[in-house]
């Protein structure tokens, strides 16, 4: 008997076979709308979030509701404060939920979530993009880790407020483990109340905490780690590893300067995000955006780079249609929600090696 005709045909039908379960697998995975269905819901069910709306509280109800369906322990952290724009006492809130580690060490991935005000409109905008994309992005991640225990503590959390400017923070904290420069940066952020609340609460926490990955605008375009903001000039050995870890695990990653969006109007607003109270506190930190076509050699981006941002324009209908369907979107943030959890499963060895350069 000729075993090496039968064996080789074998083979080739296993391979054949394997590719077919593959390809089943990965079509599987696009077809199931998971991340998709969250966008929607947010964005179309629930709608514009202005900050201590109670959209805004719907939002982190369901976020916290979708986190304790994979298992995480979540908790509401509750706060008041006083915005310049408001007349009394507002009230927010942030969704903590905490997925247990082989550390104790805890890494902190984020999200806002409120929206803007479109300045030109007035009116709130749905946020589609920014940022019930990266809410999505939070809840996809609880799902992964249902079943797989990573190496350090997880915090997924959902900040209030973010986006209320002029705030100021009602009962807050006394200095305990931040210098006074430290905690006076953190104290008078102009905006960004939901974090500076919850770091000022949780000082204890700060040299247990290995770094602060915030999410913004992820829905469409190429992932870019921030370099620098209006506001901060990040831990650049952090940020040089996000990208190189990226690009060596297959992501097409880049890493910009982020000081300025330029409205489609022609002015300029100052740019940061929910992660730069930690950034402040010294911890290692930054945000994931993306953007299409990015100018890495330009520190202001317009709204070729980010469709819609800031604007009543980032809907949930222009941000399916810019992906070129939900299937496109649903692949999009898989790939936002794969690169995330590469960055969690490997930022011990950014310990181990901090001198990267990225060009």
């Amino acid at each position: 008997m000729n075993f090496k005709k039968i064996f080789i045909p074998i083979i080739i039908f296993v391979f054949i076979i394997s590719l077919l379960l593959i390809n089943s697998s990965v079509n599987g995975k696009s077809s199931d709308l998971a991340l998709v269905s969250d966008v929607k819901y947010i964005s179309q069910e629930i709608g514009p979030r202005p900050a201590g709306s109670e959209n805004e509280n719907k939002t982190a109800q369901y976020l916290k509701s979708k986190l304790n369906s994979y298992g995480v322990k979540t908790e509401v952290q509750s706060f008041k404060y006083y915005s310049m724009y408001s007349k009394g006492v507002k009230s927010s809130e942030n969704v903590i939920g905490t997925i247990n580690g082989t550390s104790p060490k805890q890494i902190i991935i984020c999200a806002d979530l409120d929206t803007v005000k479109d300045k030109n409109t007035g009116n709130y905008t749905e946020g589609a993009n920014d940022d019930v994309t990266s809410i999505a992005v939070l809840i996809g991640l609880a799902k992964e880790y249902q079943h797989e225990k990573p190496y350090f503590t997880i915090k997924l959390i959902g900040f209030g407020a973010g986006e209320d400017p002029y705030t100021l923070p009602i009962n807050a904290s006394p200095r305990t483990s931040l210098n006074s420069e430290e905690y006076n940066k953190i104290m008078y952020i102009p905006y960004l109340i939901g974090a500076r609340h919850y770091l000022l609460e949780n000082q204890d926490s700060i040299n247990n905490t290995v770094a602060v990955i915030s999410l913004e605008a992820v829905g469409e375009g190429i992932p870019c780690f921030v370099s620098q903001d209006s506001f901060a000039e990040n831990n650049q050995s952090f940020v040089n590893f996000l990208v190189f870890n990226a690009r060596i695990n297959g992501f097409n990653a880049e890493k910009i300067d982020f000081m300025t969006y330029e409205e489609p109007q022609g002015r300029d607003d100052p740019i940061s995000h929910i992660y730069l109270p930690f950034s402040y506190a010294n911890i290692p930190s930054t945000f994931l955006t993306c953007l299409e076509n990015p100018n890495v050699n330009s520190s202001t981006h317009n709204n070729s780079e980010m469709p819609g941002y800031l604007t009543v324009n980032d809907n949930y209908e222009n941000l399916v249609k810019n992906n070129g369907g939900e299937e496109g979107l649903e692949k999009q943030l898989d790939t936002i929600l794969s690169l995330v959890k590469t960055s969690i499963n490997n930022i011990d060895k950014f310990y181990a090696v901090k001198n990267i350069s990225v060009t």
